[in-house]
């Protein structure tokens, strides 16, 4: 069986440079492209994706002003090794919580990120990355009401609770417990981690397939961070094997600065290409 197999890299900004983009993906094969979820305009807050003398301020930094790094991901795109994706609008992260759930103007900000971007790359963008992949109700609807295709999980949460929702919500639940690791206590369990306490780390198999909800469709991601055990993401990469279906792996390029992260990220692009049967893409193609 054949999966298609996207691997997303959130946070390329203002101040990315791009020899550690190259450093990260220097061992990857030239067939396995990249896509790349941008932020336009990085503003001021505290995350590794930017300098520690910037986490202060409401200074706002435009990508376009790294020219070596636009000239790099100009070239990546043209040889088809990259795509380009629309991250939020700032990045900031508010007392409140990431920016598309704490943030105002939330429509506004995907317009005119959307359209910078499009004139930086000249490019069509297809697909909104949600900072810290989180959303209100109010910035989920900015999403659909642009059109945009998303990566998120099929919850009720920040939703119209519609028939629509709540069935899709259903089937994703019964997938989950189908394909469950444990007994009925660890599935409540894991349950009650992912959705209670926002713990993305836990074992919860994402159905390998697109859903549409409230118009667009979405999918979702399996997230890999510094802390995260190979073998969770190992399991979801053999049930998109399994069915024939779609995976795709969401990852930060800061991550690679860990050498276990590093190591780690290379064992599953090895043991996808040695022991399953991938077809790598990129992630605009997981929704065709």
């Amino acid at each position: 069986m054949t999966f298609d197999f996207a691997i997303r890299d959130d946070d390329p900004n203002y101040f990315t440079d791009p020899n550690e983009l190259k450093r990260a993906y220097a061992a990857l094969p030239d067939s396995i492209p990249i896509s790349f979820a941008v932020v336009p305009f990085h503003g001021c807050t505290k995350t590794p994706a930017i300098p520690e003398d910037r986490w202060e301020g409401d200074k706002e930094f435009p990508i376009d002003a790294n020219e070596e790094l636009i000239a790099y991901l100009r070239e990546e795109l043209e040889s088809g090794s990259a795509s380009v994706m629309l991250h939020g609008y700032n990045h900031v992260k508010y007392a409140d919580g990431p920016e598309f759930v704490a943030g105002d103007n939330l429509y506004n900000r995907i317009q005119k990120g959307r359209e910078y971007l499009e004139n930086v790359f000249n490019i069509d963008i297809e697909i909104f990355v949600p900072p810290n992949n989180s959303f209100s109700r109010a910035g989920l609807k900015a999403v659909k009401d642009e059109s945009l295709r998303t990566f998120y999980y099929p919850t009720p949460l920040n939703r119209p609770k519609t028939p629509e929702v709540l069935t899709t919500f259903g089937q994703d639940l019964v997938f989950k417990y189908r394909h469950r690791s444990g007994g009925l206590f660890e599935f409540v369990s894991a349950a009650d981690s992912f959705w209670r306490q926002e713990n993305r780390s836990v074992f919860m198999p994402v159905q390998p397939w697109t859903y549409t909800l409230q118009g667009e469709p979405e999918l979702t991601c399996v997230s890999m961070t510094r802390t995260d055990s190979i073998k969770r993401i190992k399991r979801q990469m053999e049930i998109a094997d399994y069915y024939d279906a779609k995976f795709c792996l969401a990852i930060h390029y800061h991550a690679f600065r860990s050498a276990t992260f590093r190591s780690s990220f290379y064992e599953l692009i090895n043991y996808a290409r040695s022991e399953l049967d991938p077809r790598f893409v990129r992630a605009e193609e997981l929704f065709e």
